[in-house]
């Protein structure tokens, strides 16, 4: 039903993972977990404490890459209603968005940026493109920044068409 709520609605902006940011990130973690797994298998014997710590963080590390790769191949979408992912899970209504967060000192992922809640909605991350905890969603990641700062935009419109 939310992909027939989605499609009646007029898309306004679409955010999707960058593939090269996207393999990058995960080559850097496979790389972390790989140096992991290489340490633990350094140690000696008398630290197998150490050593079984160091494999379940590698182990973490490889799970976390599964995470990352699966998640990232879904795009964002922003409707006059709120800002969906591909499969239609809501991040924010747009009734709910007070202000649009995108400085440089800004508390927002790489190449993109957050939003500032009225009201809570509740935890939610999606590693690579984008979390939601309090009143703060962040958008970006492993996105293109031309198309991040787009929506942006196009959300700060949306405010502030609300707003008069």
């Amino acid at each position: 039903m939310t992909d027939q709520v989605v499609e009646a609605e007029q898309v306004l902006a679409r955010l999707d993972p960058s593939q090269p940011r996207r393999v990058m990130g995960v080559v850097v973690q496979i790389a972390l977990g790989c140096v992991l797994i290489s340490l633990a298998l350094g140690f000696p014997r008398e630290q197998m404490v150490l050593r079984l710590m160091l494999m379940a963080l590698g182990g973490a590390v490889f799970f976390g890459t599964y995470l990352t790769w699966r998640a990232t191949a879904t795009g964002l979408v922003l409707t006059t209603s709120g800002l969906r992912d591909d499969a239609g899970r809501l991040l924010a209504e747009m009734s709910n968005v007070r202000e649009v967060s995108r400085g440089a000192f800004a508390l927002k992922p790489s190449h993109g940026f957050s939003l500032v809640l009225y009201q809570r909605m509740g935890f939610a991350w999606v590693p690579g493109l984008w979390w939601r905890t309090g009143k703060r969603v962040g958008i970006g990641g492993v996105t293109p920044s031309q198309p991040a700062r787009f929506m942006a935009e196009v959300v700060s419109a949306l405010i502030a068409e609300r707003g008069q």
